[in-house]
């Protein structure tokens, strides 16, 4: 007996038969919203592929540099510590607060987000 696809496999079959069967059948002037459309499912593969890592991550991240104490969080609990600890970062670094001798660990937190980031919405831009 054999598992069904799960949503990732669902969606690179998709993408595969839109780029291998469909877009060379479109006229010129749709190709590039065919394009698009399989852009954004490779985008949708690899963010449920990396599930909630990238987030933890980060969380992680931003607690070593308040220095806060650690527990799970999944979910919506997650995005709400993450939205308010990049909410007094952001105010954090206009009020100076990195400008010392915390620059080094701001500026490993901000270039490991970001190649998170990269490595789902264009993990090409991380090879250049």
């Amino acid at each position: 007996m054999s598992n069904p696809p799960d949503a990732t496999e669902l969606l690179a079959i998709a993408r595969a038969t839109l780029l291998d069967k469909l877009l060379p059948q479109l006229p010129e002037a749709s190709r590039y919203d065919a394009l698009m459309i399989a852009n954004a499912m490779a985008i949708a593969i690899r963010e449920y592929a990396a599930g909630d890592a990238p987030a933890q991550a980060e969380l992680a991240r931003l607690r070593t540099l308040y220095t806060q104490r650690e527990d799970t969080l999944a979910g919506e609990p997650l995005e709400d510590a993450l939205t308010k600890l990049n909410r007094r970062l952001a105010t954090d670094i206009r009020g100076g607060r990195f400008d010392g001798k915390e620059r080094a660990v701001l500026l490993d937190h901000l270039e490991k987000s970001a190649a998170d980031e990269l490595a789902i919405a264009n993990p090409k831009a991380l090879k250049s």
